[in-house]
């Protein structure tokens, strides 16, 4: 499921989530400093759509639940390769 449309429309000094997330990874703060900024800007976002934000912006996935599902699998190949 593509979620990234359900944030385009959202704009803090004429940018939108994702361009904020791109602009904080792109000078080298971590993930979780961009989740804590889009919190800031974006108050009405609860802390799940702010990670979603950020995984979609910093990955190829379309939403949270994707990259989540896709984690945990490559955990286990991690896992398996490590044994």
């Amino acid at each position: 499921m593509d979620n990234t449309a359900k944030y385009l429309h959202f704009k803090y000094d004429n940018k939108n989530p994702f361009e904020i997330v791109q602009e904080m990874i792109s000078k080298g703060k971590l993930p979780l400093y961009a989740i804590k900024d889009i919190k800031e800007k974006f108050p009405a976002f609860s802390l799940m759509e702010a990670k979603e934000v950020v995984a979609i912006a910093t990955s190829e996935y379309k939403s949270l639940y994707d990259y989540q599902g896709d984690l945990f699998k490559q955990l286990e190949k991690f896992d398996g390769e490590t044994e």
